[in-house]
């Protein structure tokens, strides 16, 4: 693949496009705060998308002041229990993993509806419950898995509708993609008082969900925290981590498609080609090394590592390895929803992907350490 400030194209119909962006459920302050730090460089025929998210934030705020008024004491109170991460880069088998985990009553995680409202879901979850279920599309668009309100989700996505310190704000502002990457995967160029307001917004987010959920584990999923495991571990000393890896060719081609398809619903900027294949050759790089760099800070115990293509020859055999090795109760008693969640996507066929010469040239190039730290072969095979 090769680009020449080629811009990344947009339809008519995604410029229409106005109630899947993810802002919509952030608050007027914080999307005024990020039109800010981004100068309102907002591409013009996406201004329209931009003022819709902020007519929904404006609306937002009695509900805001709601939940906070009725919840905000109770909260205090409340102490994070066990976390369980799910790490590993963009489109290696995260999603399946947490949908998969997800079926354990015994866990609790963050939904999509939580994720898009996570100011106003303890309050009135109901009133927003439905009006996230009508916006969401049936399937993810960039890999046809179930999408619905009560399902897991990322909760970066969250975190971005809580504070600016979130990596999820290149996706909306992609021409500042080093700044949001750097800043809040890496952790480089940032404060303390910044950061600090990253960490409360992450543990105001996980006792809300704790107090919903009764203390129940939380389980959690997001790509970007494959390079935070050092900040983390200040947070959360005892969390568990799974780390599910893929052949890093298919991850790159799988990451193109992933872009194609969201930044045309996300966006308020375009971007051209070049400099977004760019980002995914940093992203990867970047976040591997710091990875591979900070995994042993994990007590021991508190790691697994599996390779996408090992998991999915018999996802019931792994699961349960997994399960032993990180000391997670309650296998047994959620083994027949496993199974059923198994033989739903018993049928399903990821897609199939071509790789020419100078492509493969240049990730191997970029990302060799990866592949020798991940047992990958340099000639691995793309499907």
């Amino acid at each position: 693949m090769h680009y020449t400030c080629m811009k990344f194209k947009y339809t008519g119909k995604d410029y229409m496009n106005f109630v899947q962006q993810p802002l919509s459920g952030s608050s007027f302050s914080n999307f005024m705060k990020l039109l800010v730090q981004n100068r309102f460089r907002v591409s013009p025929p996406l201004i329209p998308r931009a003022m819709y998210v902020a007519i929904m934030t404006a609306m937002l705020s009695p509900f805001r002041w709601y939940d906070a008024m009725k919840f905000n004491k109770k909260l205090e109170e409340v102490k994070i229990p066990q976390i369980i991460f799910i790490v590993g880069h963009f489109r290696s088998g995260t999603t399946f993993l947490h949908y998969l985990m997800g079926q354990d009553r015994n866990l609790a995680y963050v939904s999509t509806l939580e994720t898009m409202a996570p100011e106003v879901f303890l309050g009135s979850e109901r009133l927003f419950g439905e009006m996230v279920k009508k916006r969401l599309p049936d399937k993810r668009p960039m890999d046809d898995l179930e999408m619905r309100a009560g399902l897991p989700y990322e909760e970066e996505y969250a975190l971005a509708n809580m504070c600016t310190q979130s990596f999820y704000h290149a996706w909306y502002f992609p021409r500042k993609w080093d700044y949001y990457f750097r800043k809040y995967v890496l952790f480089d160029g940032i404060g303390e008082k910044e950061k600090n307001k990253w960490r409360n917004a992450y543990i105001r987010l996980l006792k809300k969900i704790a107090y919903k959920h009764d203390g129940k584990s939380i389980l959690l999923k997001s790509p970007v925290n494959t390079g935070r495991i050092k900040e983390l571990l200040e947070i959360f000393p005892d969390a568990k981590f799974l780390h599910i890896y893929r052949n890093p060719y298919r991850v790159y081609l799988s990451t193109w498609k992933l872009y194609r398809k969201i930044l045309p619903i996300f966006s308020f900027q375009h971007i051209d080609m070049e400099e977004l294949d760019r980002n995914i050759i940093t992203f990867y790089r970047e976040t591997y090394k710091k990875y591979l760099k900070e995994r042993h800070l994990i007590p021991d115990g508190n790691l697994v590592e599996i390779s996408y293509e090992t998991f999915y020859t018999d996802p019931m055999y792994n699961l349960e390895v997994i399960y032993d090795e990180l000391g997670i109760d309650g296998f047994k008693d959620s083994e027949p929803y496993f199974r059923k969640f198994v033989e739903k996507y018993r049928n399903y066929t990821p897609d199939k992907y071509t790789i020419d010469e100078a492509t493969r040239e240049k990730v191997y190039e970029e990302w060799k350490f990866a592949f020798d730290a991940f047992g990958y072969d340099e000639m691995a095979v793309v499907k």
